[in-house]
């Protein structure tokens, strides 16, 4: 179980909504619940993979699966009705990625809209705030950048169970796409750094421009970038909304 997606994903609703009321304990409730489903299905679907990678998950029926994904939108319902829709539209995408797309080129792209639509959820849950635009952009192009690195580490793995997007490019032209989007993040943060003009985010983005060209100079491989990215990502949500 991926822990530290639960603890990302329970900081940011908490700093997002800058209080501990009843719908902060609801919607921080249905979006574990949803990320745990997501992560059981995916276990569940790839436990053939996993056995190849000498990799122990918790496996559980899909009958329980599908009643974690149950409580999560009865549990959305209370909150509003567009973020009961938001979570329903996320199901939808999260069944169709781990029973379909993740064995398709294009699965990074739904992994990380549903990732950013569930950013975005916290606009319809607390209110949009004007910096919920670069938390949203944020995990988008973080999760892209995450998603194309695990599919070039995963290539032996996959290769006679899925057509991800490195096995179609190729290891190597996989490694240049990384390269590209990593040179593109680190744009977007300079941009962002102008606009939001905010001293946190502005010493946040020198930070990851230099680490992100450490991987750019070979100075460390892409086992170490998708650890390096998850961590970059967590603290930019954090040097916006402090």
């Amino acid at each position: 179980m991926r822990i530290s997606n639960l603890l990302i994903t329970s900081l940011l609703i908490l700093l997002y909504s800058n209080s501990l009321s009843i719908n902060t304990i609801l919607f921080t409730l249905s979006s574990l619940l949803i990320l745990l489903f997501a992560n059981f299905q995916n276990d569940y679907i790839d436990r053939k993979i996993d056995l190849k990678k000498n990799k122990k998950r918790f496996i559980i029926h899909p009958f329980f699966q599908f009643l974690i994904l149950f409580a999560s939108i009865v549990i959305s319902t209370f909150i509003n009705l567009n973020v009961f829709v938001l979570f329903s539209i996320m199901a939808v995408l999260i069944n169709f990625y781990n029973l379909h797309a993740s064995r398709k080129p294009y699965g990074f792209l739904i992994t990380s809209f549903v990732i950013a639509n569930g950013v975005l959820n916290l606009g319809f849950a607390f209110g949009f705030k004007e910096h919920l635009v670069y938390l949203v952009l944020f995990s988008f192009l973080f999760n892209v950048q995450r998603e194309i690195v695990k599919s070039y580490i995963d290539y032996e793995y996959d290769l006679g169970f899925r057509r991800t997007i490195a096995i179609v490019l190729s290891k190597d032209k996989t490694k240049v796409l990384i390269r590209l989007i990593t040179l593109v993040i680190i744009g977007v943060l300079v941009a962002f750094a102008f606009i939001i003009k905010n001293l946190n985010f502005l010493l946040y983005t020198t930070f990851s421009t230099f680490i992100l060209l450490l991987y750019y100079l070979n100075i460390y491989n892409e086992q170490l970038l998708s650890k390096i990215v998850k961590i970059l990502m967590l603290l930019g949500f954090i040097s916006i909304l402090i």
